[in-house]
C-alpha cells in the first residue's frame, strides 16, 4: 500500500487523478439561482486552472513522493477554498467542504508524517491486514478504515504518524462516502436540513 491508497477514498480529489475535480463538480452544478451559478463555475474555472498547472507532472505516480509539488498543491486548494467566505449557495458550500477535506488529507501525509511514511513499504502491511480483515468478495473500501489501523500497528513510525495515516485514511472514506450522495446532500443544503462543514476535530480521537 503505497501513499496513493491513502486517498482511494477520494477519486475525484486524489492528486494522482487531479484532472477529474473540475469534471465531478460540473455534474453536481445543475441548478440554482443564476448567483450561485455563477459563483459555482468561478469555482470550477478555479480549479481547471489548478488542473492545468498539475496535469503534466501527474502522469506518474511517482509524483506523490514530491512533497514540495503535493505541498503547492495543497496550498492551491486553500487558495481556492479561501476564496469561498459565507457562501449561501449549496454548490459552493458542497465544493469547500471537499477542499478543505483534502487539504487536511493533504497535511496530515505531507506534514512530518512523511518523512517516516515515504521510507516505509507500505503495500505488503496492507496486503496482509487486508487478506485477513477483508471478507472474500467485499469491497476494501468497506474496511479501510479498520485496515488503517493494522497497517498503522505494523509500520515503524512514531505514534503521531501512524496516527496521521488512520486520520488521513478515515477523513478519505468519509469524503467519498458524501460525494457518493453529492445530489441528495445538494437538496438537503438548498433546504436547509443540513449545515456542511468539515470539521477536522472529528478525527482527533483516532489512535489517542
Amino acid at each position: 500500500m503505497k501513499l496513493y491508497l491513502v486517498f482511494l477514498a477520494i477519486p475525484f480529489f486524489t492528486v494522482s487523478n487531479a484532472s477529474d475535480i473540475p469534471d465531478l463538480f460540473n455534474i453536481l452544478i445543475t441548478q440554482g439561482s443564476k448567483e450561485c451559478l455563477a459563483e459555482a463555475q468561478d469555482l470550477v474555472k478555479k480549479l481547471k486552472e489548478t488542473k492545468n498547472q498539475h496535469d503534466a507532472e501527474f502522469g506518474n505516480i511517482d509524483i506523490l513522493y514530491n512533497r514540495k509539488l503535493m505541498i503547492s498543491l495543497i496550498d492551491n486548494f486553500k487558495s481556492i477554498s479561501s476564496f469561498i467566505k459565507s457562501s449561501n449557495c449549496s454548490t459552493s458550500i458542497f465544493i469547500k467542504y471537499f477542499l478543505d477535506g483534502a487539504v487536511f488529507i493533504g497535511d496530515q501525509i505531507y506534514g512530518e508524517a512523511f518523512i517516516c511514511l515515504s521510507e516505509e513499504d507500505l503495500e505488503p502491511k496492507f496486503t496482509e491486514c487486508a487478506n485477513s480483515m477483508v471478507p472474500k468478495d467485499s469491497e476494501v473500501l468497506d474496511y479501510l478504515k479498520p485496515v488503517s489501523f493494522c497497517v498503522a500497528s505494523k509500520i515503524q513510525c512514531s505514534k503521531e504518524d501512524q496516527k496521521a495515516l488512520i486520520v488521513a485514511v478515515h477523513a478519505g472514506v468519509d469524503l467519498f462516502e458524501m460525494f457518493s450522495n453529492g445530489k441528495e446532500i445538494l437538496e438537503k443544503i438548498e433546504k436547509n436540513q443540513m449545515k456542511l462543514e468539515f470539521q477536522p476535530e472529528k478525527y482527533a480521537h483516532l489512535l489517542s
